[in-house]
């Protein structure tokens, strides 16, 4: 016969053996199966337990807390639908290369396929998503059963983190009764000291790896560097929980003397370093997407760190071009959607960085590359005028102006979690450069506005410094539940949503421009709601105000950055507001800089 306290004794080893292995956070969502991994979770020393309703919400949560900290969290649920409620997150953390783990409670096998209640098949519940899939089974108390089951823990930790970070799946089974039951003869004592020893000792330490580039690659990359005249440094999305590999791109942009492309995820452009300042050209998506700056803009060579970036002007600029000389380095995967990068250094961004930078040598003479950076840095003002002189002629406050007074109020080494759709690709669009500490996240696997609020909570909780998001008013309502993640942060957040009533990126892409498409047709994408989200901000007890001007959102914004716990800012702004701005930008850019454009014979 089995020791009565087998369950509660497994379930401890398992929790325990997971906090050894570096787990600090466990977000649970209600249940009942999923009693004695609570109870353990509870009573493990160093893990902090998040309760959230919604399991959707709760994988977000996670997810956030992994984004900035680079450690996975511990996603719990009961057992049935619950845990296929996590798959949103784990697509995400799978394509954007984040730690997590979810242990799914799960029936004895002698409930399957018989209508027992809450009980679906759980095998490789997340299909691919999982970069791995661990059944646990039901408890043993063979010493050699509770050693396997501790090293399958540090196991399911280390490899949500090494080679390639992403999600793991544990499947625990656990007959009734669920409620913890104390030790009352010699065998369960035996068995809880057999477990506390093993708690003691803890599990293996598994140490990841590093990823560094192949050196006979890097002197090649190294040799056309030193050999371009008009090379650009593009910077995609960089985690900011990693400085050195922050410095390390910092110290190669240097080097290279290159102008540099980047956006905010990439933590420099809120944060930019004093060496780079001279460097950035931060007016790319409108630059370098009109037609009219396409003879004076012609790379002979393009470096690439981490995943492509968001701009729509230089995705389709590259595109335009699939024979320019363009080298990707990035530690996972294959981000080249063009399918025309020259070579794919597989390594992490920072050791990759550095070997290139120690490749290079010496400083590049500063007049080689003279009249291409001159040229490319003209236009780039030139951008920024245009911006600015469209920006003071609008006749109401709009999405730009507000994004702009977001960007410009947030606190000394606060945190921004910008939302997807419009306000990512307004950030850099409507942005300078500038001076800071500002970490940057954004949800770019998957490129979804799901669980954005959720994702926030979970990143301010590990934070615990002032945070901004800043969102659509679709993104905020396809998540409205995540208010209530966010009762959890302390510090002060700051959720300010573009209240544009729709999806209005949409009025942006070619669709919009069909003949048979009019505003009726349009909604089925648009989904224009008419909705007043303070109700929502106040069913969850958080601090709501209104802004229809700029000084209405700094005092807004002002007040949320001081006051502790969660604020949420709706800023109303024209519905076709950021249509229409673009239109006009574009427009005027187009005339000057053709007006710009070298003269015949003139070199560009």
């Amino acid at each position: 016969m089995s020791p009565r306290n087998l369950l509660g004794e497994w379930a401890r080893l398992l929790v325990g053996s997971l906090a050894r292995a570096g787990v600090r956070d466990v977000v649970v969502s209600p249940g009942s199966r999923s009693t004695p991994f609570v109870w353990a979770a509870l009573r493990a020393s160093g893990l902090r337990l998040h309760s959230l309703i919604d399991e959707r919400s709760a994988g977000f949560f996670a997810l956030g807390q992994a984004r900035l900290s680079g450690r996975p969290s511990l996603l719990l649920s009961t057992s049935g639908s619950a845990g296929a409620h996590y798959l949103p997150a784990l697509v995400e953390a799978r394509l954007a290369h984040l730690p997590l783990l979810v242990l799914t409670a799960d029936r004895p096998f002698e409930l399957s396929d018989c209508a027992a209640p809450q009980t679906i098949d759980q095998t490789r519940l997340f299909g691919e998503y999982a970069l791995s899939y661990v059944e646990l089974g039901e408890p043993r108390a063979e010493p050699e059963a509770l050693r396997a089951l501790a090293r399958k823990a540090a196991q399911a930790v280390h490899s949500s983190i090494w080679p390639e970070p992403g999600p793991v799946h544990l499947n625990a089974r656990a007959g009734k009764p669920l409620e913890p039951q104390p030790a009352a003869d010699e065998h369960e004592r035996e068995l809880e000291a057999r477990v506390s020893s093993l708690l003691e000792r803890g599990p293996t330490s598994a140490l990841p790896g590093a990823v560094s580039p192949d050196h006979a690659a890097v002197e090649r990359l190294a040799s056309a560097c030193r050999s371009a005249r008009r090379g650009l440094l593009i910077c995609g999305a960089l985690p900011p929980f990693r400085g050195d590999e922050l410095r390390s791109v910092a110290e190669l942009a240097h080097a290279l003397g290159f102008p540099l492309l980047c956006e905010a995820p990439s933590q420099l452009p809120l944060a930019l370093p004093a060496q780079l300042r001279s460097l950035v050209c931060d007016a790319f998506d409108f630059l370098f997407g009109a037609r009219s700056a396409a003879s004076a803009l012609e790379p002979d060579l393009v470096v690439q760190l981490g995943p492509p970036l968001t701009s729509g002007g230089l995705e389709r600029y590259l595109a335009a071009r699939p024979t320019l000389d363009r080298h990707v380095i990035a530690p996972y995967g294959w981000p080249d959607p063009a399918s025309s990068a020259t070579t794919l250094l597989s390594s992490g961004i920072g050791a990759g960085a550095a070997a290139l930078r120690a490749a290079l040598g010496l400083d590049p003479e500063p007049g080689q590359r003279a009249a291409w950076q001159r040229r490319l840095f003209e236009l780039n003002a030139l951008v920024w005028r245009s911006i600015d002189s469209e920006l003071r002629a609008e006749a109401s406050f709009g999405e730009a102006e507000a994004v702009r007074t977001v960007a410009e109020s947030l606190p000394h080494a606060g945190l921004l979690v910008v939302g997807n759709s419009l306000p990512i690709r307004e950030l850099s669009q409507f942005c300078r450069a500038r001076a800071g500490a500002v970490r940057v996240l954004c949800q770019r696997g998957a490129n979804g506005i799901d669980g954005l609020i959720s994702s926030a909570a979970g990143s301010a909780v590990s934070a615990r410094a002032p945070a901004t998001l800043l969102i659509g008013d679709v993104s905020f309502l396809h998540d409205v539940g995540g208010l209530f993640a966010a009762r959890a942060v302390k510090t002060p957040l700051a959720i300010v949503v573009l209240n544009n009533d729709g999806g209005r990126i949409f009025e942006q892409l070619p669709l919009a421009a069909l003949p048979d498409v009019g505003e009726s047709e349009l909604s089925a994408w648009l989904t224009p709601h008419g909705l007043e989200l303070e109700h929502a901000a106040l069913l969850y007890g958080h601090a709501y105000s209104r802004a229809t001007s700029r000084s209405e959102l700094e005092r807004a914004l002002g007040a949320a950055h001081e006051r502790p716990g969660c604020s949420v800012i709706e800023v109303i702004v024209p519905p076709h507001g950021a249509r229409d701005l673009m239109r006009r930008i574009r427009k005027r850019l187009e005339n000057e800089l053709a007006a710009h454009a070298p003269a015949a014979g003139e070199p560009a």
